[in-house]
């Protein structure tokens, strides 16, 4: 008989100030002309969050680092280019990260100071940014030819992927990394099926290949990109896609300075416990919203969703029997409660 025992609930709730995300755009390369769509797109999911969004299309934030260190997240939205950022504005969203500062990628932003070790004419300005970023798209070619649909299938479990299909089947301008610079230690999410050329081939860089990935650094900034978002439609009419860029800022605004400090759970309710298949887990209506994970004595994720109302069914039945915590929110300003004992 499966047996699964849930050991610790850890929980945080809350937004107690607003978080704040800057929505940087500009570009001195291709123009995608998202940007209006995008700001739209992120001030709807910044009021979801209780967030503020600023948008920024010339990079003037950037010139104070007293001014870019309010900000929770500095979101790279189809930037492009090697002209965007003086050298001063540089150094200080570089002092921005190493104090813990969280950035989001989107489409081009890895198509925004490229690599010396990538190919193509605008190199070696700001190395910094590309290895921060994860990647510099390969420059010829760049991507498939127009936006084709591929399956893209989830790698691993991570918060941006929780609430996706998989595999999700998707139009996109599909990146390629090959002859680019495409970052050691990323820990990628979202993978594409092997994709065909603009010559009609599959080449060697069609491979299947990330299309998504995170870094967390050691000092506890956040890195999210996702090669996805190439058109406008993206932003105003793709489900999933606005699903995937929620959940990864909501994976970046956990445990920054804005979460509250941790409520009592009283409110909160699992069960059975023990349980075989399924845990209906009720919450209260502050709670709504908030990721829950099931996490492993080794500290690995099993089960990551959001949650989408007062009572949650979460299915369990390919997690395999033990011990588990159950994480609501951000862990690291969470309280323990014990809730069994293992027999």
């Amino acid at each position: 008989m499966r047996i699964l025992l849930l050991l610790l609930f850890i929980h945080s709730i809350g937004i107690t100030s607003a978080q704040r995300i800057l929505h940087f755009t500009k570009t001195s390369g291709y123009d995608h002309n998202t940007r209006t769509v995008s700001f739209s797109m992120f001030q709807s999911i910044a009021i979801e969050l209780g967030a503020t969004v600023d948008d920024d299309a010339t990079g003037a934030t950037f010139t104070s680092a007293n001014e870019l260190f309010q900000y929770d997240v500095v979101v790279f939205s189809n930037t492009s280019g090697a002209d965007l950022l003086d050298p001063q504005q540089r150094a200080n969203f570089e002092a921005y990260i190493a104090n813990g500062g969280n950035v989001l990628g989107i489409h081009a932003a890895s198509d925004t100071y490229r690599h010396s070790t990538a190919n193509g004419n605008n190199t070696g300005t700001w190395d910094y940014y590309a290895e921060l970023i994860g990647a510099s798209v390969q420059e010829s070619p760049n991507h498939v030819n127009g936006t084709p649909e591929y399956a893209m299938q989830h790698i691993g479990l991570h918060a941006s992927t929780a609430n996706l299909p998989d595999p999700w089947v998707k139009n996109e301008e599909y990146y390629y990394w090959e002859g680019g610079y495409y970052g050691p230690d990323n820990s990628v999410v979202l993978q594409v099926e092997a994709t065909v050329g603009p010559n009609g081939q599959v080449n060697s860089y069609d491979a299947a290949r990330p299309m998504s990935w995170y870094r967390e650094l050691p000092n506890g900034s956040k890195v999210f990109y996702t090669a996805l978002g190439h058109a406008g439609s993206n932003f105003t009419d793709d489900v999933n896609f606005r699903t995937h860029i929620t959940d990864a800022l909501e994976w970046m605004l956990d445990g920054t300075v804005g979460i509250a400090l941790p409520r009592a759970s009283e409110n909160i309710l699992v069960y059975p416990n023990p349980t075989t298949n399924v845990l209906a887990v009720h919450v209260d209506e502050h709670t709504v919203g908030r990721l829950l994970q099931l996490i492993d004595a080794s500290g690995q994720v099993v089960v990551a969703e959001r949650l989408r109302g007062r009572m949650q069914q979460v299915d369990v039945s390919a997690v395999a029997p033990g011990s588990y915590v159950i994480r609501i929110g951000s862990a690291s300003q969470g309280r323990v409660i014990l809730v069994g004992a293992p027999k």
